[in-house]
């Protein structure tokens, strides 16, 4: 993968978090998951598509972070329990 760049001061950028959801677990269709880069000279963000430590659920089939539980299963089970 080619090094990500700052397009301000032109240094090369910091992962600092890969993965992260972004969005609302309600609506699935809308939830994202991003690279979040940081550049070290003028601490500008910069959030990319995140390209790995991406799963799919095998139970519901959303896609999230290996990181996290799948957040549409923990809310279904959430909702079934204060059903009961």
């Amino acid at each position: 993968m080619a090094e990500k760049m700052c397009p301000s001061c032109h240094k090369p950028l910091k992962l600092r978090e890969s993965g992260y959801p972004m969005g609302s677990a309600f609506l699935k269709a809308d939830r994202v998951h991003v690279d979040i880069y940081e550049c070290p000279e003028c601490h500008g963000i910069r959030l990319y598509s995140a390209d790995s430590d991406m799963v799919t659920c095998p139970v519901c089939g959303s896609v999230h972070s290996a990181k996290e539980a799948c957040a549409i299963c923990a809310m279904n089970k959430a909702f079934d329990e204060a059903n009961k």
